[in-house]
């Protein structure tokens, strides 16, 4: 089943916002079936819009329009949908009624401009019926339109509880589909490719894809086969295949994160996790307590920016910061040990390094980063030569840290491999 997405909005065709949210939602609806074959951007144009729209609806069985929803005068979405599809405005007293409820509860004053939310196409259904969001879709014969916020938190809400559950009553499959998302710690997009390029030459039905979202990896799975039974035999097969090559990279799927991993394994151990950042700047620990209940097992994060701090904090020597440097293994270890007797936790990370633009130099180039791993067993340090810009390398720092400690309680690895360029 074939369907488009247009995303409105300037701030999308002027570069000021990049449009994330539409392919999220051209991956999620490939899982359950539902093809995208268009993803079309445009500004707050009306004639610009219905021109799409009209196109977009005259060869598709669905249309999924996103941003444009909103209060401001801008926002112009409703009227285009309406004139696309000759329809006239009218006023939904639910969502009227929704807006000035939520005025009230934020004790808000009331803006009369909030209720152009309530001006909707004739026809229009709403997505949610509690929900003061913005959201509808719309039947047209065989065809479905829907139109949803460009809030990313609000879009994601609708796709996955209102929209895919409606397209499978209402467009429902001939075909079975079975799909996993594999989240890869440190392996390289094109090497994973090449270990799988047989599977898709050799399996009819099995389609792989894969998306670098830095550090990490993700490889898509899909299959798609006449009946339930086929579909699940020859996914058994393809998942078996890609765990077995891939499992000590393999961190999580489809909506894993891996500080949430790690969180689970720290959780069920019974054990606790200190950290010491200098060139993250506290990524890690921000990371960690993304999750729920991490203070059942994060016991504290410090950022020992500069030398002052790593030696008062953390008990590095300063002869040790003379003559190695920050950046360096002897810090690194210290700053591991430190942190964890300080906190008197199970597990310390360290961190420390050359983040960029500036401050390399030909014996440590920007990018090169060492992290410690400590533990009752031992402390051990290893030397990364991260990629990318200023951001990037912080990231690539925090990932893999967090990986070093998931594969310790997991494989009960002191030193990690990966296919980063190591250092030292």
């Amino acid at each position: 089943m074939k369907g488009a997405i247009l995303a409105i909005g300037n701030e999308l065709v002027r570069g000021r916002v990049f449009n994330t949210t539409s392919f999220w939602a051209a991956r999620e609806l490939l899982f359950q079936g539902y093809e995208i074959q268009e993803i079309l951007t445009v500004p707050d144009d009306l004639e610009l819009i219905v021109l799409r729209l009209r196109d977009l609806l005259s060869r598709y069985a669905f249309c999924l329009l996103s941003g444009g929803l909103g209060p401001t005068t801008d926002d112009i979405t409703n009227e285009a949908v309406a004139k696309a599809l000759g329809k006239s405005l009218v006023t939904n007293e639910k969502m009227v009624h929704r807006i000035k409820e939520r005025e009230k509860a934020q004790n808000l004053p009331h803006n009369p401009l909030r209720l152009r939310m309530a001006r909707l196409p004739e026809g229009a259904i709403l997505l949610t019926n509690t929900q003061a969001m913005a959201g509808y879709y719309l039947v047209l014969g065989r065809s479905l339109l829907f139109c949803l916020p460009g809030v990313p938190q609000e879009f994601r809400h609708l796709l996955k509880t209102k929209v895919i559950p409606l397209l499978k009553e209402k467009l429902p499959l001939k075909i079975s589909i079975r799909s996993r998302l594999y989240k890869i710690f440190g392996l390289r997009e094109a090497d994973i490719n090449l270990k799988l390029k047989s599977l898709e030459e050799e399996l009819s039905g099995v389609y792989l894809g894969y998306y670098p979202v830095l550090p990490e990896i993700h490889l898509s799975v899909l299959i798609r086969a006449p009946s339930v039974e086929e579909a699940d035999k020859l996914f058994e097969l393809v998942d078996q295949k890609i765990t077995k090559t891939f499992e000590p990279f393999i961190f999580g799927h489809d909506e894993d994160l891996l500080e949430a991993v790690i969180g689970k394994l720290l959780s069920k151990r019974k054990e606790t996790l200190a950290v010491a950042e200098s060139c993250t700047g506290g990524l890690i620990a921000s990371r960690i307590t993304r999750v729920p209940g991490s203070s059942n097992y994060f016991e504290r994060g410090v950022v020992t920016y500069s030398n002052q701090a790593k030696k008062e904090i953390l008990g590095v020597p300063e002869e040790v910061l003379v003559s190695y440097g920050a950046v360096s293994e002897p810090v690194a270890l210290a700053m591991a040990e430190g942190v964890r007797k300080l906190a008197g936790s199970d597990y310390g990370l360290s961190v420390t390094g050359i983040a960029g633009p500036t401050g390399g130099s030909p014996e440590k180039p920007v990018g090169t980063v060492w992290i410690g791993f400590s533990c009752q067993e031992a402390t051990v340090a290893q030397c990364f030569l991260f990629p990318g810009d200023r951001h990037l390398v912080q990231d690539y720092a925090a990932g893999t840290a967090l990986d070093w400690l998931r594969q310790y309680l997991t494989y009960g690895t002191l030193v990690p491999r990966y296919q980063f360029t190591c250092r030292g």
